[in-house]
């Protein structure tokens, strides 16, 4: 018998507890065929070898934003820049030198908490950018820095301007807008440039998996594509179809649209249909490179920016934020969603939001079952002990974030004081409850390497040297790892065909220096990829 390829010299972990571990891995139209001794007097077209590698099964992100991120690949970057202020004003500066009149300058990557908690002043925008309009995406996603420019256009100047439901412009004591657009606020001057082309679209996926694939990422989940403020186009999946056919797609991407697409359908009475997209598409379409995944709701902001909805106030703050819409409306929103077929991804971090969340997740279950591909919390950022059960009982994935806590977790720490500080983007007391966690990074929110996400989960160190919350919440590299592979595919609904190396299922893996749980914790991210297989080719190959 002759196969397609059979791996060598390796070490692979499988999380497969009929085999864990193996030498060889055999490989026939995209999928494992055999390990070891199965593949004695096998030929194969291919014969590689991964000079002695450690081979776990392909990372996956299940909730990022890759064409977002890809599209950040190519604007200009404001991270962190060691200057502070003066050096973003350069960049800026930079690059309306060679962006003519009346055309836009994208930047993305600012932190306020990077800045001493600073936003770069509107006049200085303004002196800098002229004619050109500016929009500077924060790094949280759930607020931009526009210039007056933007604004002009986009109406907020306007003596007649009413604020948008879910958002807001914030403004100085004297009523003047500051440039800084919170949450759904962001869309009015986003809709100035979007729908995004999809040779565009293409260019970032391209861009974007790319990258992933140096991760060794073989599986993603975009979360939240097509509609609202964090779509790109109306007709997103087209350019994930395109991408494929044109080689351009490096990973397999399930799909999130988000909430904001989702209409009436005019279907027959009998079928107690709800909302949805056209044609009655729904979660589970697709195949096993692309397919459709939950719906992606707002339920509140982000804690960065202190919007996210808190039961209590946030520490020396006369408010505790707030959520994107009407509670009653968001829940009947999420009940005819799912009545219709689809699974639901709530975007849930305050413990306000996730009160709400959990509970119209389980009364749409109690009322219409539960689904192939589960439903989830995204981020679940301050969850108290009284919902481990629910959400364990009722199979509920929720998607913490441990790669925040280098970026942010410091400034989440200060905003919630050292009371509530233990419930902030729980890991431990998650796994212990038996509900899923699955790896996320939320990029380009946050550093989306996965060997960097594994080390966060372990160490949850942040950038000042403290931990994100509590120190006890911290998993094993084992249980990390997990996370990125066995969980996400399950977690997915994907369990059947990846996340394990297993006989039968797609051969995706990547092949590591070093095992994760070999190293010293803070070494982990330094762990090179030496190769990414994505259905027994290479993705990636440093070999």
């Amino acid at each position: 018998m002759n196969i397609d390829a059979i791996f060598t010299d390796l070490d692979a972990h499988t999380l497969d507890p009929a085999r864990p571990r193996a030498q060889k891995i055999g490989v026939f139209a995209g999928r494992i065929i055999g390990f070891d001794e199965e593949l004695d007097g096998i030929t194969a077209d291919r014969v590689e070898s991964l000079d002695g590698a450690t081979v776990l099964p392909g990372f996956n992100d299940v909730h990022c934003h890759t064409a977002w991120f890809g599209l950040t690949l190519a604007s200009i970057d404001v991270t962190a820049l060691p200057g502070g202020l003066p050096d973003v004003y350069a960049a800026l500066e930079k690059a309306a030198a060679t962006t003519p009149a009346g055309e836009w300058i994208n930047a993305t990557g600012y932190a306020h908490r990077d800045y001493d908690g600073q936003y770069p002043e509107l006049s200085r925008l303004d002196e800098i950018t002229g004619e050109r309009p500016l929009f500077m995406r924060q790094t949280s996603g759930h607020a931009a820095i526009v210039n007056t420019e933007a604004m002009r256009q986009a109406g907020i100047l306007e003596a007649d301007f009413t604020e948008p439901v879910g958002g807001k412009v914030v403004r100085d004591a004297a009523g003047h807008p500051t440039g800084l657009l919170e949450e759904t606020a962001q869309a009015l001057v986003q809709d100035l440039i979007r729908p995004y082309s999809l040779d565009t679209i293409v260019e970032a996926i391209d861009l974007a998996t790319a990258y992933y694939a140096k991760e060794g990422i073989t599986s993603f989940g975009d979360c939240g594509i097509a509609y609202g403020w964090i779509g790109h186009s109306p007709i997103e999946i087209t350019a994930y179809l395109r991408a494929r056919e044109q080689g351009k797609l490096r990973a397999r991407g399930q799909l999130m649209p988000q909430a904001d697409g989702l209409h009436e359908i005019a279907a027959n009475s009998a079928d107690g249909f709800g909302i949805g997209l056209d044609a009655g598409v729904r979660t589970g379409l697709g195949d096993e490179f692309i397919s459709l995944g939950p719906v992606k709701f707002f339920m509140d902001g982000a804690l960065s920016g202190e919007t996210a909805a808190l039961r209590e106030n946030y520490v020396g703050k006369d408010h505790p934020g707030y959520l994107q819409a009407d509670a009653e409306a968001l829940r009947k929103q999420i009940l005819d969603t799912y009545a219709s077929g689809w699974s639901v991804a709530v975007h849930a971090i305050g413990d306000a939001a996730v009160d709400a969340a959990v509970a119209n997740i389980v009364d749409a279950q109690a009322r219409y079952g539960r689904r192939a591909v589960p439903n989830r919390i995204e981020h679940a950022g301050i969850v108290h002990d009284e919902h481990l059960r629910t959400l364990a009982d009722n199979g509920i994935v929720v998607t913490p974030q441990a790669a925040f806590a280098d970026g942010i977790g410091d400034g989440m720490n200060a905003s919630l004081g050292p009371e509530r500080r233990p419930l902030l983007y729980r890991a431990k007391s998650f796994v212990d409850a038996g509900i899923m966690v699955p790896g996320s990074s939320d990029r380009p929110c946050a550093d989306g390497n996965v060997l960097r996400g594994i080390e966060a989960y372990v160490t949850r160190k942040t950038r000042a040297g403290d931990v994100m919350g509590a120190a006890g919440e911290s998993l094993t590299p084992d249980e990390a790892i997990a996370a990125y592979t066995s969980v996400a595919a399950e977690a997915s609904g994907q369990g059947a065909d990846r996340g394990t190396l297993t006989r039968g299922k797609l051969a995706d893996f990547v092949a590591l220096g070093a095992h994760p749980a070999e190293v010293a914790p803070d070494e982990i991210s330094q762990i090179p990829v030496r190769a990414t297989v994505l259905g027994g080719r290479f993705t990636h190959d440093a070999r």
